[in-house]
């Protein structure tokens, strides 16, 4: 039996959730935040599965998959399906909470892209000034397309170690940005720019859907 996720599921953190149901993204929570507001009174968070394919997560009552081990399921973001296990339920975490899915994400889906800006290309950044914050990297790179991340690396007390790693979506735009950036003057020091050894792997996100 398939379930859509916009009938079974509620977003009980939603000011709307009477409404039709909606797909939600996941942010940080703040102490002015309804989700923070209500924490005591809603007492243990609610159960959250997230789509692989556009990261719309939801949230969803334990019972609500069934007696069984789980049932099929559509995003109703994207009508991507899959088998989602009872087992494989996890808890909204603590220092998160659902948002409305955010704007940025249906954009990049519309455009044929990943819902989250995946990095392709990553440029290693030397003789770094220790006043340069993650920041003026990436308004510096992102003359040249889109950065995904930027890791100014520091040592066990905080402070920079003169390099960082600027990851970008394109590989083509990473591989511009090594070629005009490298040597280029910054709080008077030319920089070293070259490509660095992409990373593997991504950051995770709170419940696990398919």
């Amino acid at each position: 039996m398939l379930v859509s996720l916009a009938a079974l599921l509620s977003l009980s953190l939603s000011p709307r959730a009477a409404a039709p149901l909606r797909a939600a993204g996941l942010a940080p929570r703040t102490a002015g935040s309804p989700a923070m507001q209500g924490a005591a009174a809603v007492g243990e968070r609610p159960c959250v599965i997230t789509c692989s394919n556009c990261k719309a997560s939801y949230s969803v009552e334990e019972d609500a998959l069934g007696p069984g081990a789980g049932k099929r399921v559509r995003c109703s973001n994207c009508d991507h399906e899959w088998f989602q296990s009872v087992a494989r339920l996890a808890r909204l975490p603590e220092d998160m909470e659902l948002v409305e899915y955010p704007q940025e994400m249906k954009d990049r889906m519309a455009a044929g892209k990943p819902a989250e800006a995946r990095a392709a290309f990553r440029a290693y950044v030397g003789n770094l000034p220790f006043g340069v914050v993650e920041e003026e990297l990436a308004d510096l790179f992102g003359e040249y397309g889109n950065v995904v991340h930027v890791n100014v690396m520091t040592d066990e007390d905080g402070r920079s170690r003169g390099f960082a790693f600027v990851n970008m979506e394109i590989a083509e735009e990473g591989a511009a940005a090594v070629e005009a950036l490298n040597g280029h003057m910054l709080q008077g020091r030319a920089i070293n720019v070259s490509e660095g050894r992409q990373q593997e792997g991504g950051r995770g996100r709170g419940g696990r859907g398919g």
